[in-house]
């Protein structure tokens, strides 16, 4: 069984550009520059912390976002930067020096019965 892992790193402006555009589903408007600082705290399962400027009035001037919303928001700003995503396999959302990272695991099955070389392979190159 070929077993395909993928490994999609996030930098800090296209995580937080990514949760701006989420946080619109959860009816919260801000932009980016709004943003003070970002916590990613791999302890609680990778969630993502956003200090928000004290003008915008949200408890403790901070928005939290679990580990489901982040990946969430990560696999949409995938959709929306083209970079492909496989349907099947899992999808999980890791950190790793404070840097969160998707890994996408694909595992395909092969029927080794039919798998036969139908052509025999030749060198036809001329030395």
């Amino acid at each position: 069984m070929p077993l395909e892992e993928k490994y999609i790193y996030f930098s800090e402006p296209e995580l937080r550009k990514s949760l701006v555009s989420f946080s619109k589903l959860r009816h919260q408007y801000f932009d980016q520059f709004e943003i003070e600082n970002s916590i990613i705290s791999d302890n609680d399962g990778s969630k993502v912390t956003l200090l928000v400027d004290k003008t915008l009035e949200f408890d403790d001037d901070k928005i939290t976002y679990s580990n489901a919303e982040v990946a969430a928001a990560l696999l949409a700003f995938c959709m929306v930067a083209k970079i492909p995503i496989p349907k099947a396999g899992t999808k999980e959302l890791l950190v790793n020096d404070n840097k969160l990272y998707l890994k996408i695991c694909l595992e395909q099955e092969v029927a080794f019965e039919e798998y036969v070389i139908s052509k025999s392979m030749e060198n036809t190159s001329q030395a």
